[in-house]
C-alpha cells in the first residue's frame, strides 16, 4: 500500500472522527471541550484541514498510480 493512500485514508478517518466527536448530544448541548470560545474558532478549521489533506493525498495517489 502506498504511503499517500495510507495518509489520505487516515486523514479522512481522523476528520470524520473529529466531526462525530464534536456533534451535540440529543438535548442540544455541545461537548464540554467545545464550550469555550477559542475552541469554536479552532475546531472547525482543524476538521476542514483533515478532510482537505486527506482528499489531496488521495488525488496525489490516484494520479501517481494512473501513470
Amino acid at each position: 500500500m502506498d504511503l499517500d493512500l495510507l495518509i489520505g485514508v487516515a486523514s479522512l478517518v481522523a476528520g470524520a472522527a473529529l466531526l462525530f466527536i464534536g456533534l451535540p448530544d440529543r438535548s442540544g448541548t455541545s461537548p464540554r471541550f467545545l464550550q469555550f470560545e477559542a475552541s469554536l474558532v479552532l475546531y472547525p478549521p482543524l476538521i476542514m484541514i483533515c478532510f482537505a489533506w486527506g482528499i489531496a493525498e488521495l488525488f496525489s495517489w490516484f494520479f501517481r498510480a494512473s501513470h
